[in-house]
């Protein structure tokens, strides 16, 4: 069993040395830091008053590095729900990841599983849109797997830290937390910018939108985003699918 652990551990850290830190990846995740400093802190604070101390706070953040539904859960937390409810409804909220990794499957395939799991464990909605766009962009030269796992990493990194922070320092400053969903929002179009290209991507994205706010009306707990998500995606795939047959046929 010793021997199982060892090896597990090598292999992690061989996955992480296999990370290639250039200097475009910095360029992609500056803005993805940023945005997370800013939410992260908030989130942190957030975490503090649902009674969770900063090494807490950075540890949940590593473990259950997911953004969204960290906000979720310390909302459900501090509203007294039941461990049960609070893995369910995180669980819901995070199976858009099943679809971005599936989405990414053709560039991972030559890859061993120790760093595919290292790897998705690292998939947010920011990182899979940056490195998305830079596997179907980044030609000369390719964007690497090993680059897109550096990206997660700085990504992972810059959350994780800015939670213990804000959990630290939340009984020295102020924060509407109300503002979050305003920064997020805010973020989310930012990387939606490079898309604009694209009259499909143009179309779902405004579909998925108007989908969410309704849905927003009689979903609980962020669900709306979910359902709208999976909705729209699925519709995409259909579209792209029955166009790729008529081609063929054409």
């Amino acid at each position: 069993m010793l021997n199982i652990y060892i090896f597990s551990i090598h292999n992690g850290v061989n996955e992480l040395l296999a990370m290639k830190f250039s200097k475009r990846v910095f360029q992609k995740a500056a803005p993805i830091a940023l945005g997370y400093v800013a939410l992260g802190i908030a989130c942190g604070i957030l975490g503090e008053k649902a009674g969770i101390n900063p090494l807490e706070m950075f540890a949940i953040s590593i473990m259950a590095y997911a953004c969204s539904s960290q906000f979720i859960g310390i909302a459900m937390m501090m509203q007294g729900a039941s461990f049960w409810s609070i893995g369910l409804t995180i669980f819901i909220v995070n199976l858009r990841y099943v679809l971005f990794s599936s989405t990414l499957v053709p560039y991972f395939a030559k890859e061993k599983f120790a760093f595919l799991t290292c790897y998705t464990h690292g998939i947010t909605d920011e990182t899979f849109a940056v490195n998305l766009s830079s596997f179907e962009t980044e030609t000369e030269p390719y964007y690497s797997p090993e680059e897109a796992f550096a990206l997660n990493a700085l990504g992972c990194a810059s959350w994780s830290l800015a939670n213990a922070l804000g959990c630290y320092a939340s009984e020295f400053i102020s924060i509407n937390v109300q503002l979050v969903s305003y920064i997020l929002t805010a973020m989310f179009l930012g990387i939606w910018v490079n898309y604009l290209v694209d009259r499909k991507m143009i179309i779902i994205g405004l579909s998925s939108g108007i989908l969410a706010t309704l849905l927003a009306q009689i979903l609980p707990f962020k669900l709306h985003i979910v359902v709208a998500t999976l909705l729209t995606s699925a519709l995409a795939c259909y579209l792209v699918v029955k166009n790729e047959r008529g081609e063929m046929h054409g």
